[in-house]
């Protein structure tokens, strides 16, 4: 009898942990500020099956072929590098830079936000005016590059929901410039640490 409640305190002990780890880590999505109440219905199972949010935009070039028009390595050629770094892991949530998209002289950066988790990940977006500011790469050459547009300010600004276990969620910036191939660059994604990132 004294077994069977210890295993179950333990149980409700790593749940209640879990909780809070999903608590503190759901708002690197955006900024850790109170952006209101959470949505209890996530939109990452819709996301995961239609590929309706995030991703690669409709119509892009295949990896590796430039653009109709472009001579390949010039500034206009479109292009997608496979990259699969991680940029954020720790109790069965994750972040990852799946792949970075060059073309029409703007780079489009995809993450996916996955939760493997038993419990909800809250998750944030700040408005439309912070959001602009959350995110930056910064080239070799020195220069800071914001992102136009995101994932966040085109889809849910200002919002506040869950990712549910299992499930996950795309998201993307575009920043207007095209780093050289084979150049490196910092990315800023939100609060996470700065990634290195190098197109190949």
């Amino acid at each position: 009898m004294t077994k069977r409640y210890v295993g179950l305190l333990t149980l409700v002990a790593v749940t209640a942990c879990l909780a809070v780890v999903g608590t503190l880590g759901g708002w690197f999505l955006a900024d850790r500020g109170d952006s209101g109440p959470a949505d209890p219905t996530p939109p990452a199972r819709g996301a995961a099956t239609t590929g309706a949010v995030g991703g690669p935009s409709t119509g892009s070039p295949a990896s590796g072929s430039p653009a109709a028009g472009a001579s390949p390595g010039s500034p206009a050629a479109g292009r997608t590098y496979q990259l699969d770094q991680s940029v954020y892991s720790q109790s069965g949530l994750t972040v990852t830079l799946v792949s970075a998209q060059t073309t029409g002289g703007k780079l489009r950066l995809n993450l996916t936000y996955r939760n493997g988790s038993p419990v909800p990940w809250p998750v944030s977006c700040p408005t439309a005016e912070v959001d602009r500011t959350s995110s930056e790469i910064v080239l070799s050459d020195g220069r800071t590059v914001r992102p136009d547009s995101t994932w966040c300010t085109t889809t849910r600004p200002d919002e506040s929901f869950t990712i549910a276990p299992g499930e996950r969620v795309e998201s993307w910036g575009v920043f207007p410039v095209v780093p050289e191939s084979g150049s490196s660059f910092e990315l800023t994604w939100y609060d996470f640490p700065t990634l290195d990132v190098r197109l190949r």
